[in-house]
């Protein structure tokens, strides 16, 4: 069974310029079981020797194809599927005894859309999905000397259910069984198919919705003046014309005698640390409190921002693989802090370093299980308004 040279070279020059964007898929290879047996008396019909007046209809057996595709969103994506299914053809003409090959090409656009638009994403690594698309299809049939007796190019449509299966950030197994219509002639095909699934990039990150920030509550109560020459609260305003009684000693206050308000600025640092298992980018429960309290001060401090890299111990197949999965284990963090605690995509910036900056030596169990790791650095800034005392220095 060949697969057409031209549609892979297509794929490999289409893929390169993307692969530097996250959410691109590739679909090297997808293997199934084409059935059309349903629709023999039309292809019959349509596929037809204008030399002879016999109509042909090809058996059912093995599709090959490949698929590349973007992610729309976390759970949806558009792929380009390109497939051929090298099959016998049959003759209506109980007469005919030659030998007869049925090729069909097919080449369709279409959509994968999860369930999870519709029913929120979760953590879980088993992804429905439906499949909607259309595309063109092309039934050629030859005889035994290679020479072309019959040719149908049609209009298709697909429809289909499917599921991926996450094995990590970067690969998917893929099953799907499919209904094919073929509009032009009005008959019915069947596909079973699977294969595996490729992410460059990694995959999108659901975005979380940032509450909106609620106007100030401003206290339009009436100041009363109390006519008296005391000074209850000692803060050097008598209480007739103290706007701010019950001041606590040792704040500055204004001719009013209410508090001066100072602001000062709080810098926020902190960092993180998260160890994986070997060939790992899943984060283990022990990990996820201190990623939590990462969470709590980035909403505390509005404007930060954290950088969190990646790293790899030096084992696995190449440095391409432990680039990519440093590259993993530092998305898994981002998209916890996202996905779990609601801090915005934008203030999160991951990279990866494979195994280039080891903190241990990788001669031993010991080391590598250290180099093995996310570390993140958490910084930024928040000014607060507080009441001046008579002991702070203001700058």
């Amino acid at each position: 069974m060949k697969l057409n040279k031209i549609a892979l070279a297509l794929f490999a020059v289409t893929a390169a310029p993307l692969a530097a964007n996250a959410g691109v898929t590739i679909s090297p290879l997808l293997l199934g079981y084409h059935y059309s047996e349903g629709a023999d008396d039309e292809q019959a019909e349509v596929l037809v020797d204008d030399a002879t007046g016999d109509g042909y209809y090809q058996e059912d057996g093995l599709y090959t194809g490949a698929a590349l595709g973007i992610e729309l969103t976390p759970s949806t994506q558009f792929q380009v599927e390109y497939g051929v299914s090298n099959t016998d053809g049959i003759s209506n003409n109980d007469a005919d005894t030659g030998s007869y090959d049925a090729e069909q090409e097919t080449i369709s656009g279409n959509f994968l859309i999860g369930t999870e638009e519709f029913t929120g994403y979760t953590d879980s690594a088993f992804k429905p999905y439906v499949l909607v698309g259309a595309g063109q299809s092309k039934i050629k049939i030859e005889n035994a000397a290679g020479n072309e007796v019959a040719e149908s190019k049609d209009t298709i449509g697909n429809l289909g259910l499917g599921a991926m299966y996450r094995i990590n950030d970067a690969l998917s197994l893929r099953g799907e069984a499919r209904a094919i219509h073929n509009f032009d002639n009005n008959w019915w095909e069947g596909m079973a198919l699977a294969g595996l699934e490729v992410v460059l990039g990694g995959h999108l990150a659901p975005t979380v919705a940032v509450p909106p920030m609620q106007e100030p509550v401003v206290d339009n109560t009436p100041v009363v003046v109390v006519e008296a020459d005391l000074d209850s609260d000692g803060d050097g305003v008598p209480d007739s014309i103290d706007a701010c009684p019950g001041t606590p000693m040792n704040v500055v206050v204004d001719e009013r005698g209410c508090p001066v308000p100072v602001d000062i600025t709080d810098e926020l640092k902190m960092e993180l640390r998260v160890f994986f298992d070997n060939d790992k980018s899943a984060i283990k429960n022990q990990y996820k409190p201190e990623i939590a309290k990462v969470a709590e001060k980035m909403r505390e401090y509005p404007n930060s921002t954290a950088r969190v890299e990646g790293h790899a111990s030096k084992t696995g197949p190449s440095a391409r693989y432990n680039q990519r999965l440093s590259e993993a284990r530092a998305v898994a963090v981002k998209s916890m802090l996202t996905n779990e605690f609601g801090i915005a995509p934008n203030r999160l910036s991951t990279v990866g370093y494979g195994y280039n900056n080891p903190i241990a030596s990788n001669d031993t169990e010991e080391g590598r299980a250290m180099n093995r790791r996310v570390y993140a650095i958490i910084t930024g800034d928040k000014t607060m308004t507080v009441e001046q005392t008579k002991d702070m220095v203001v700058q």
